[in-house]
């Protein structure tokens, strides 16, 4: 059955203007024709939705998400039995496909059980890239041994990725890879949540990272890599990652890389004064973590509020941005459009530039060119919403304001 979306003002998230009174063809899981009214017909006995007054958009691609669950209380996590934990992890697929979000990259926690229920329909949520598990060296920010001599299970379902050495790495990715994962991620740098590591020190060597950018690139596939600090950032941009995750704290010379290099670059921008907002409206929301993420999280932000001028001049000379939030259990679930906001304060951009950052772009950067456009042969991922997010981005932060998700050209949600 043919489906017509009506009437409704068109960003096509490539970046041209929006198309006023647009109709949308969807036949299948495809989309067949769209633009004005005028020149694109509705066919005979196709299903009408009517989307005047509101605007249509691709469905968004959040390239850094961690969508599994694991309590955030640890002593109760390690009561919970793993399938338990699995089952748990439906809320945040629907969570994050009810936002908006249709296609996503797992930047660890997902397996490819989970990458096959959402492609066969078993369970909702957004199309789903994944990389299995995070490659950490030993004391870094994936190994999570704590001070017990425990090393703690967050995902029973997911291998040991601790890796050392140049063999050590070439091993590991090539078990990722054996086990389906769609690309690798790798720890450049130690995290807010680790227990044994500083946020800002360099983790893996660049002859360490380069052998996993090879071994993936053998396959197809490419290497993300966490880094916060400057230095883990400069050795991964060196070693040829694809991805540059978080990045906060690049200089001019990660810029002067990330342009030679034609990396991407995902800023997850919200997550860290986000997790600062809700400590401040509930004390006792990390009471139960390892390490002291509060510390940290304070820390980072009044750090990241004086990397801003040089974000923006990041993007004004042509660093190739994606969408990504970071949407963990921790934060962010059903909340990612948040990000878009911050992208305008915080990067400079125009609320069309975050948008193709979070539609066209973003499908770019994870090698997925049939998603991420309203266009003809793309996949039917649509959104229709209440109100002009080019005149008020943070308007998509509103759930109440979208009235249809689609994703493959079935409705999800439908207000219509």
């Amino acid at each position: 059955m043919l489906t017509a979306i009506t009437g409704g003002v068109l960003i096509d998230g490539l970046g041209g203007d929006p198309v006023r009174d647009a109709v949308v063809v969807i036949g299948d899981d495809r989309i067949l024709a769209a633009g004005p009214g005028r020149s694109v017909r509705v066919p005979a006995g196709a299903r009408v939705l009517d989307a005047a007054g509101r605007t249509i958009l691709p469905g968004f691609i959040d390239t850094h998400v961690h969508c599994t669950y694991r309590a955030r209380d640890m002593r109760q996590h390690l009561l919970n039995p793993p399938t338990y934990n699995v089952l748990k992890s439906i809320e945040i697929l629907r969570e994050t496909l009810a936002c908006g979000v249709t296609t996503a990259r797992d930047m660890g926690g997902a397996d490819a059980g989970f990458r096959q229920a959402l492609a066969e329909g078993l369970v909702d949520g957004p199309r789903l890239m994944i990389a299995i598990g995070m490659v950490s060296q030993t004391g870094g920010h994936g190994d999570y041994w704590t001070p017990a001599d425990l090393r703690v299970k967050k995902r029973a379902w997911l291998p040991d990725t601790v890796a050392d050495g140049v063999d050590g790495m070439r091993r590991m990715v090539r078990e990722l890879l054996m086990r389906g994962a769609d690309f690798i991620k790798i720890c450049a740098t130690g995290g807010i949540t680790s227990v044994t590591d500083s946020w800002d020190e360099p983790q893996f060597t660049v002859e360490e990272i380069r052998v996993a950018v090879t071994e993936a690139a053998a396959r197809g596939r490419h290497v993300a890599a966490h880094a916060e600090g400057r230095a883990g950032i400069n050795n991964a941009l060196r070693a040829g990652v694809h991805s540059l995750e978080h990045g906060w704290f690049i200089n001019e010379e990660s810029i002067d890389l990330l342009l030679q290099t034609g990396a991407w670059w995902t800023p997850t921008l919200a997550l860290v004064p986000l997790s600062v907002a809700r400590r401040q409206k509930d004390s006792t929301w990390a009471a139960s973590q390892l390490g002291r993420e509060d510390e940290k999280d304070a820390q980072i932000y009044a750090l990241m509020q004086r990397q801003v001028p040089l974000w923006k001049e990041a993007v004004r000379r042509g660093v190739k941005v994606a969408f990504g939030t970071d949407q963990s259990h921790r934060l962010l679930v059903g909340e990612n459009l948040v990000e878009l906001g911050f992208m305008v304060d915080w990067l400079g951009m125009s609320p069309m530039q975050a948008i193709v950052c979070a539609t066209s772009r973003a499908a770019e950067c994870i090698g997925m060119p049939d998603a991420g456009a309203v266009a003809p042969g793309k996949y039917a991922d649509i959104l229709v919403v209440d109100g002009d997010p080019l005149e008020n981005i943070r308007i998509l932060e509103e759930r109440a304001r979208l009235h249809l998700v689609m994703k493959g050209g079935r409705p999800f949600t439908c207000a219509l």
